[in-house]
Formats: structure tokens, sequence, C-alpha cells
């Protein structure tokens, strides 16, 4: 618990000065809203003597203390604003960062509906928190002030309404806490129903096709059958609070007046002193009750906030060293030596005493069945993962001493599935690169084959693709993740399956394109579309057990029994 605390406050003290006059205004405003029923036993003290000049002074101190609160109110929470806001942005900054320095391996396995459903609760929390907070501590000032009256006009009362005040606090804590655990309960099935609908809406082209609107709709009908029974229980921890807290303050309540009766009837205290108990009892267990409510908002937001903060405690397996090797550009010599990889299920090795070099400039080709290990190779070189043994070289320094983020700035990469900025069409060709121009951007485009379809369109480079692309079709996508990675420059071209979705025409014209991008420059491609290869100084052909088979196209078409041959054959025949 202290953790997500001390995390909280950590981003509000960045603001030290701000905050220290907050909290010097709040306590002040916190005391001044708690005067109001000494006030009372004043004006009982008064009255009789009828004493217009004394009545009057009290009356203008009353309405000038009330309008100095309402004033300090303002001022108080413009100053708390002043610390809130700077802290929620900080802390989204920081949780923001944390997602992106965190491992491929964790965006495979996390859920995005869950996820934003996670940050839109602790961002929410964070600031619900800090208000939530002042109020408690405004009601703390005020039961500091009452037992320090209480404490002058007698002892005996003072320590009955600390006792009521502490049995309430126990019995709260325990409540609060079933409360807390209802509430997680709750929020896992509320994440559930959330990667449900974000999966239907990102996957709503492929529930389309097969006509299963009914289908997603049972889907997530089934995950609110546990939601509403978590549901139901963390609303009853709602109301067993009302009835437990409910029947002790009536309880402390009643013990309180009964006590200041007895000792009015004693002649202990005076009339005026009774109604200034009447009006702090009255309003404290009021507020009292208002404080419970509080704490369940509270604790709320400390589930949401626990969750919110975790993130953070993720480890990032795949880490930057300490003292990073510079670089600020790569020749392109590649060298994979005896490499072993398997991924986090550890049932099988990807990648299994793999060794291989690939000189700067040379065009290297990776074809096989699925599953043996192509995209792996990509991946590594890319530092999505780490190897398990082994090291992978680039111009003789191992990539595990560059920055993650500066080694893949110098690998240019087409994906098989490419993915789009909700965002223009200039804006994601231009992305990979720090400063372009438009004309940059039109060049990139014709290169990729792009620009025709481009200026066909209305609004042209400035037409919105829509979220991940979805308003472009499958070989647009590619063409323009060429163009994007055309106008980033790479040292290394990296084509996964590149051309997979173009027909013949569009192929051709692609790979006329991606070879003058790579003209000089290392280029890994991984095909299935053999055609991709056949310009490939060397092609790479793998199998379950590794490499198979190593050579340019001419030599492994030619060799009898070879692997790539039966493959070339099959695609052939194809045709």
């Amino acid at each position: 618990m202290w953790k997500t605390y001390k995390r909280y406050f950590e981003f509000l003290v960045r603001y030290r000065a701000s905050f220290f006059v907050f909290g010097v205004l709040l306590t002040i405003l916190g005391i001044i809203n708690s005067i109001n029923p000494y006030f009372y036993k004043l004006f009982v003290e008064a009255l009789p003597e009828k004493n217009y000049q004394v009545i009057l002074n009290l009356l203008l101190m009353y309405i000038g203390v009330n309008v100095t609160e309402t004033v300090m109110d303002v001022v108080t929470y413009y100053v708390g604003d002043i610390v809130l806001f700077n802290a929620a942005r900080d802390a989204r900054e920081r949780i923001f960062k944390k997602i992106q320095d965190l491992d491929f391996a964790y965006h495979m396995t996390k859920s995005s509906g869950s996820l934003i459903s996670m940050l839109k609760r602790g961002d929410i929390a964070y600031f619900g928190l800090f208000q939530e907070m002042n109020v408690l501590y405004r009601i703390l000032i005020h039961l500091v002030v009452m037992l320090t009256m209480f404490g002058s006009i007698s002892p005996q009362i003072a320590w009955l309404m600390a006792s009521s005040f502490v049995v309430s606090t126990i019995a709260s804590k325990y409540l609060l806490e079933h409360n807390l655990a209802t509430r997680k309960a709750f929020n896992k099935e509320e994440d559930k129903v959330s990667a449900v609908v974000v999966d239907n809406l990102i996957n709503y082209e492929t529930v389309k096709y097969f006509g299963k609107e009914s289908k997603e709709q049972a889907r997530l009908s089934r995950v609110f059958s546990p939601w509403m029974t978590k549901l139901w229980r963390y609303a009853n921890s709602f109301r067993l609070i009302d009835v437990v807290i409910g029947s002790i303050s009536a309880a402390g309540l009643g013990a309180v007046l009964y006590v200041s009766l007895r000792l009015y009837m004693q002649g202990v205290i005076q009339v005026s002193d009774f109604i200034l108990i009447l009006g702090f009892v009255t309003s404290f267990y009021y507020r009292f009750f208002e404080a419970v409510f509080r704490m369940r908002v509270v604790i709320k937001n400390y589930s949401d906030l626990s969750d919110y903060f975790a993130i953070l405690d993720k480890e990032t397996v795949v880490k930057d060293p300490v003292k990073p090797v510079k670089i600020k550009s790569l020749k392109g010599d590649i060298e994979f030596s005896k490499v072993s990889f398997s991924y986090e299920d550890g049932k099988q090795d990807a990648l299994k005493n793999f060794s291989l070099k690939i000189r700067r400039g040379q065009s290297i080709a990776f074809v096989g069945k699925s599953g043996v290990g192509k995209t792996t190779v990509v991946k590594l070189l890319l530092r999505f993962f780490d190897v398990n043994s082994g090291s992978i070289m680039i111009d003789g320094v191992d990539i595990r001493e560059f920055d993650k983020d500066a080694l893949r700035s110098h690998l240019g990469v087409v994906p098989q599935e490419p993915v789009m900025f909700n965002n223009s069409i200039a804006y994601n060709i231009g992305y990979g690169a720090n400063r372009v121009s438009k004309k940059e951007i039109e060049a990139a485009a014709k290169m990729a084959h792009l620009d025709e379809f481009v200026l066909s369109l209305p609004k042209g480079y400035k037409t919105n693709v829509g979220e991940r692309g979805v308003k472009l079709s499958g070989g647009q996508k590619q063409r323009l993740a060429i163009a994007r990675m055309i106008l980033s420059n790479p040292d290394i071209v990296i084509f996964d399956e590149a051309t997979s979705q173009l027909d013949s025409e569009s192929e051709k014209y692609i790979q006329d394109a991606f070879w003058e991008a790579s003209k000089d420059k290392t280029t890994i491609i991984i095909a299935h579309r053999l055609s991709t290869v056949v310009k490939a100084d060397k092609i790479v052909v793998m199998d379950e057990k590794g490499i198979a088979e190593i050579g340019s196209h001419r030599e492994l078409v030619n060799k009898k029994g070879g692997l790539y041959k039966k493959y070339w054959d099959l695609q052939v025949e194809e045709i």
C-alpha cells in the first residue's frame, strides 16, 4: 500500500513550493471551516445581555469568517490544481515512457483493451485521490478542533467522542479492505469485457466477412456473466458499510448527547456549552459519514492506482547498456555466432547454434517454411529479444552494447503486416525520419510506386489512412511502408515478406524500388515468394534444424534434390 502512495506523492512533491503553500492554505481553510459551532456558543452567551453592539460585532465577525472561507477555498484549490495538473501529466508521461521501453514480448502478451482500460482508470484515479484526500484532511482538522474545544469544556465528552471515532475508524478499516478486495475482483472482469470490445472493434472486418455478429454478441454475454457477479459483490460491500458505520455513528452521537445533557442537568456545563457540543457533534458525524464515503473513493482510486503504477515495476528484459557504444552510422557487417534462442514458452528452440556472416553491402534472403526461424532472425537483430546464447555482431560490436533506439534507427524495416498511425499519408511516410520536406515525401512515394494512387485522392497526401491504416488496401499499406523505410535512409534494410500482398505487376514495381533503395546497403529479405529473392547475392534456405542450404539463386535452383529447387519448382508449377 505504502509503495503506491509513495509513488503518488513523489510526483506531487516535485513542485515543493506550490505543494507546501497548498498544505498551509488547506490547513487554515480547514480550521476556519470548523469553528462555526463556536460562534453558536458566543451568540447564546451574548443574546441574553441584549447588547446590540456586541451582537452586531459577532454577526459581522461570523459573516467575515464565512466570506474569508469562500475566498480561501478558491485560492487554495487553485494552488492545488497547479500541483495536481503538473504531477498528473508527469505520472502519465513516465508510465507512457515505461510502456515504450517494455519489451516486444510484453506487448505480444498484453491485451490492448485491458491496458487502455487500466491506463484510463489510473489517470482518473490520480485526479480523484488528490481531491478526496484534501477533503479527508479537512475532516481530520475538524476532529482536532472539535476535541480541543470539548477538552476545554469537559474531558469526559472529549474522551467519549474520541472513543466513538476510534471504534468507527477500526470498523471502517475492515469494511473498506473488503470493499477493496471486491473492487479488484471487479476490475479484472471489467478488463476482460474491455478486451472483448476492443478486440471486436479492431477485427470488425473479419466479423463482417464471416457474418459472426451473433457470435461476438454471445462472446460478450459470456464475459458479462462473471462481471455481473463481481459487480453485485462490489455494490453490496457499500451497503454493508452503510449499515455498520451508520449504526456505530448513531450510537456514538446518542452517547455524546446523553452525557452532555446529564452534565448540563448537573450544572457542570452551561447552555452555550451544550449548544457548542450539539453543533460540533451533529456536523462532525455528518462529516465522518462523508469521510467514509470519501474513503470508498480513496480505496477505489488506490486499487486503480496500484495497477497503474504497477506498470513501472514491469521488468524490461532487453536492457540498454550502462555505457553504450555510440554510433553515427553502420557499415553493415553482420555476424550471427552460435545463436540459440527460444521464446517464453520454452517448448522448443526457435534457433539453435545459428551461425551466419553477412558482408557489408551484401543482400541476403531467408527462405523456408513458416516457423523455421526466419522472422526470429530479424527480431533478434532488432533486439526485440536477446539471444539465450551466442552473439550477434554488427561491424564487430555486439549489438547488446548499443542503445536499442540507436541501433534500430539505423535499420529500416518493411514488415509483413504494416500498421499505420491514424493520421495522414504524409505523416506516415515521414514517420521514420526526423525532418522531411513535402518534396522528400513525394519522392519516396514515387520510388515506392505509391504516388499515382495518392494523387488520385481528393486530399492527396493529407488523406487520413484510418486506425491501423484501415482505409488502405494491403498492397497500398506495404507500398507506404516501403516509402517510409526509404525516407528513413537506413544503413541496413530489412524486408519481411514485403511483397506478399501485391499482385505480380505491383510486385515488379516494388522489387525495382527496393533494389534501388537498398543499393550498396546490407539488405536482409524474408520471403515466401521466391521471385522476390532471385537477385539476392546469397540465399539462406532454412528448415527445422537450421540452415539447410546457402547459395545464389542460380546455384540453388540447379542443385538436384535441393530444398530450394523443390520450393522453386512448386511455385513455377503454380504459375
